[in-house]
């Protein structure tokens, strides 16, 4: 919107100068203040356009940042999805392979909770299977976290464009 208010100004001085070029020219005077009023009108029209200019780059990253938001989110859920996944197998193998272990077991374990039935029975460190479903479990966990960054990235970027005083927040999808 600034650009607008910037434009005002040349705007203003275009009038002011063909005003005056009227009331000299109904006088009989020649001047140049019709050229003037040209000038000036032709900024205030380049001033408005480059806002235009601008916000319309605005307006495709806002798009853009939109249909990143929405991948992030796809991502994210797959992510978790086979995160979860991947808890039931290393519950049914901890099931299979350490019945002693089972009442434990059988409680609903969460992909974050993965990690710590390795430092609750050091023994299962042993499984070679056991310690590639963990990695794999808190590789997925990273990448949930990775993707509620980027979300988080990208709505802070479409807050501050919404807030820009360079752009036309007309042009500015909301979403």
């Amino acid at each position: 919107m600034l650009f607008l208010w910037i434009a005002i100004f040349p705007a203003v001085l275009a009038v002011l100068f063909y005003a005056i070029y009227r009331v000299f020219k109904n006088d009989g005077v020649e001047t140049a203040y019709d050229a003037g009023a040209s000038v000036f009108t032709v900024i205030a029209i380049i001033i408005v356009a480059l806002g235009f200019l601008v916000s319309s780059g605005s307006w495709y990253a806002q798009i853009d940042n939109f249909e990143n938001i929405k991948k992030f989110e796809k991502i994210e859920a797959i992510n978790r999805t086979k995160a979860e996944a991947l808890t039931a197998e290393f519950t049914r193998h901890l099931a299979e392979t350490y019945p002693k272990h089972e009442k434990d077991i059988f409680g609903k374990i969460s992909p974050e909770q993965a990690a710590l039935y390795l430092v609750k029975y050091p023994e299962l460190k042993a499984s070679e299977t056991l310690m590639n479903l963990v990695e794999r479990i808190n590789e997925l966990q990273s990448a949930v976290y990775d993707q509620r960054v980027a979300t988080e990235e990208a709505l802070q970027r479409t807050r501050v464009r919404l807030r820009n005083p360079w752009l036309f927040r007309f042009m500015i999808p909301k979403e």
